[in-house]
């Protein structure tokens, strides 16, 4: 069974999920499948491709009535009103109208969303149907550094585009360029995009740019691997009953695996993944979220548990120094020169075939949650 397949119940983490975390989501199995995949990638990097940081989200395409529609993730998903918006004046208009202040910041993205219309709209035929969601990378062609190479930077990252490249190319002769993800239809069914696609241009003033898929094969260190697997295997059976849903359901510990999960992610902030089980504690009962008798409760748990608990734990680092090592490869030799804060790589890359994410937690997640703070 591929990761992908037992990830579709996943009730913890998001849609992509951290190689890493995978043991939490599905006990012994997911961390033995993540080494599966990690493992294939020594030979074959056909279904990983950059995980680009675009931004804003943005969605395009033509309603049931054939109207073309261009609107942000807020919009789309619209409950009070209708964020599907059919001009590029509404389109500013409900932009500015969110929130209780229109300083310069908004009043820019709005005018800027709008000045997207007619570029966006010319890509999409009168009898597209459905939508497209993507990221934006530009609102206007990147200006060229002192190499000839085309700078942007939409969100954290930083993109270096050689101008004699594929995509460099491409960038030349747009006016606006969006990374697309997933084909959505009028019941909401979502589907990944594969481009070429019917109805969507494929050269106009917005670079349209799907998946990129890289073609460095990163060193693997087989020896590593075997002896994790072993590790894992040798402690399925206590993991497993650490992490067993029903039981922890009957304990009354049901959000246990989302509290270790936002622990792990947290850790971020710290600068360090090291030593995990000895935090861990000490973190839950620092955290205002968690009321004082679960924080009993979790403590208790743990003591039952305590050689799974730091099985775990001690999987969740050594699977993240792999991953680590095999982004930094990747990193080096990618055609995209990717960077935060002058440091070369991004936000990593997406294992398609097993919906598994591989992003450095201490360079771009760092990062971003500095940002968001």
């Amino acid at each position: 069974m591929r990761a992908f397949e037992f990830l579709t119940e996943a009730k913890v983490g998001r849609e992509l999920q951290h190689s890493e975390d995978l043991i939490v989501v599905n006990g012994s199995k997911g961390a033995l499948d993540t080494l599966d995949e990690l493992a294939i990638m020594a030979k074959n990097v056909d279904d990983v491709s950059v995980k680009w940081d675009g931004s804003p989200a943005v969605y395009f395409g033509r309603n049931e009535a054939g109207a073309f529609v261009l609107t942000d993730i807020a919009g789309f998903g619209a409950k009070g009103y209708d964020g599907k918006v059919t001009s590029a004046d509404d389109l500013e208009t409900m932009l500015l109208r969110r929130g209780k202040e229109v300083d310069d910041t908004r009043k820019q993205f709005a005018g800027s969303m709008k000045g997207l219309w007619d570029k966006f709209a010319q890509m999409v035929d009168p009898n597209f149907r459905g939508y497209i969601k993507g990221d934006l990378l530009y609102y206007s062609q990147p200006p060229k550094d002192a190499t000839g190479d085309f700078v942007f930077t939409p969100n954290i990252v930083t993109y270096n585009i050689p101008m004699n490249s594929t995509i460099g190319k491409k960038i030349a002769q747009s006016q606006a360029g969006v990374v697309v993800h997933r084909y959505i239809d009028f019941n909401g069914n979502s589907t990944p995009i594969q481009l070429p696609m019917k109805g969507i241009k494929s050269q106009g003033p917005v670079m349209i740019q799907g998946p990129v898929t890289v073609n460095v094969l990163p060193s693997i260190d087989e020896a590593k691997l075997k002896s994790l697997r072993q590790y894992i295997t040798g402690r399925a059976g206590e993991i497993d009953k650490l992490l067993n849903d029903d039981q922890l359901a009957a304990d009354k510990m049901g959000d246990f695996k989302n509290i270790m999960y936002r622990f792990v992610n947290e850790q971020t902030d710290t600068g360090s993944f090291s030593q995990l089980n000895k935090k861990f504690l000490n973190w839950v009962n620092s955290d205002a979220k968690i009321s004082a008798p679960k924080k009993a409760k979790i403590q208790e748990y743990i003591k039952s548990h305590s050689g799974a608990f730091e099985a775990v734990f001690t999987i969740i680092e050594q699977i993240m120094a792999i991953k680590d090592d095999i982004i930094d490869q990747i990193d080096q030799q990618t055609e995209i020169k990717a960077s935060i804060a002058g440091k070369r790589g991004g936000e990593g890359y997406v294992k398609s075939n097993s919906n598994m994410k591989l992003v450095p937690r201490l360079h771009f997640t760092a990062a971003n949650r500095a940002k968001t703070r």
